[in-house]
């Protein structure tokens, strides 16, 4: 059996000052840990157990989480403790969240031969060495940069951390105790988040996906008016549709699946009994969890609504609200009118989106 102990409780001191959470801070409009709870779900047939170190909520199944302590040994010792008795057990920093299962998987497999294993990459910058006020030269040919996942045997990350040894990583105590230390091959891209800058870097390193969608219905005297999941109590006309006819939703929801490449509405969510007077803020709730499975991530959703009547001006905020906290997104509404350009009355409403996503890459 294999453990995953997840350490994202770091204080961040270069990153924000000592301030506190440098690895949750927001990261292509999430935080990391927003990040790494859809990221876990790609690596949950690598590891049997899985601890994450940290002092914010998380919203998993089969997912412990451990408080972070004053320093470094500390977290991983607590999230060691509530760790299942496994085999191998890797430790990896949350603000570190490119590497690879490939990665992963590398570091699993030498634990077999080693009972350390940590991944590293060759140093390729000049290097120089302080002396005094001037710098000197520096050889960088036997130096490596060490990253994580780092790999242990149960047993001695146990010894590990029952030391009152400490240093930067548990690796480095592991050798001073005796225990032998496999390096294998890093990642480049496994960058560590360690200044505000490198959240730029990051960035670069996702698959952008960008979708389009829309939706149009009929006015109905004898249907309710719903918006972004909205009831609109003063609206004296609602819509026509198989389900509740919540344009927006349903925009937004096409432009989802379009990132997906799974197809439409109409396709996925057909007029059958099923879906017969059903509430499309539950539609919603399926194309976000078809997203969760893809390891697809919204970063904002803009729409367009075009309608006639009723007035929506006050509705505008109300709406936002609602659908953004259905979406976990920042969402942008707008409200217009045809101006008799679509026939003298336009009799309907509708309703365009565009949603920007990233794939979390595996």
């Amino acid at each position: 059996m294999n453990g995953l102990i997840l350490v994202a409780g770091g204080k961040g001191q270069r990153f924000s000052g000592g301030k506190g959470k440098a690895q949750l801070r927001v990261f292509k409009g999430w935080s990391l840990l927003d990040y790494w709870q859809v990221r876990l779900e790609t690596l949950k047939n690598l590891f049997q157990d899985v601890v994450v170190v940290t002092d914010s909520p998380m919203d998993l199944e089969n997912i412990k989480v451990a408080l972070p302590g004053s320093s470094r040994k500390e977290s991983v010792a607590n999230g060691f403790e509530k760790l299942a008795r496994v085999d191998k057990v890797l430790v990896h920093d949350a603000a570190r969240p490119l590497a690879t299962d490939t990665l992963f998987e590398r570091v699993l497999a030498w634990l077999d031969l080693f009972p350390v294993v940590v991944p590293a990459i060759d140093v390729e910058d000049a290097l120089r060495k302080k002396e005094g006020s001037s710098t000197v030269p520096f050889p960088r040919e036997d130096l490596i940069r060490v990253q994580t996942p780092q790999g242990f045997r149960y047993e001695v990350l146990k010894a590990v951390l029952e030391t009152s040894d400490e240093d930067v990583d548990e690796a480095s105590v592991a050798q001073r105790l005796g225990w032998e230390i496999h390096v294998v091959g890093g990642e480049r891209k496994n960058l560590k988040v360690t200044f505000p800058e490198d959240v730029f870097l990051q960035e670069l390193m996702f698959r952008r996906l960008e979708g389009i969608g829309w939706d149009f219905h009929r006015f109905s005297e004898n249907a309710p008016l719903i918006l972004g999941g909205v009831r609109i109590e003063d609206a004296d006309v609602g819509l026509e549709s198989w389900t509740d006819g919540d344009v927006i939703i349903h925009a937004v929801a096409d432009a989802l699946l379009s990132t997906l490449g799974q197809g439409d509405l109409g396709t996925l969510y057909p007029n059958s009994q099923l879906w017969k007077g059903g509430s499309s803020t539950d539609i919603l709730a399926d194309v976000m969890e078809r997203m969760r499975k893809k390891h697809v991530l919204l970063e904002k959703a803009t729409v367009l609504l075009l309608a006639d009547k009723p007035m929506l001006k006050h509705w505008i905020d109300p709406i936002t609200r609602n659908l953004s906290s259905l979406l976990n997104a920042p969402v942008y509404l707008s409200v217009t009118r045809s101006e008799g350009i679509i026939g003298k009355d336009l009799n309907g409403m509708i309703s365009l989106s565009f949603v920007n996503c990233v794939e979390v890459k595996r």
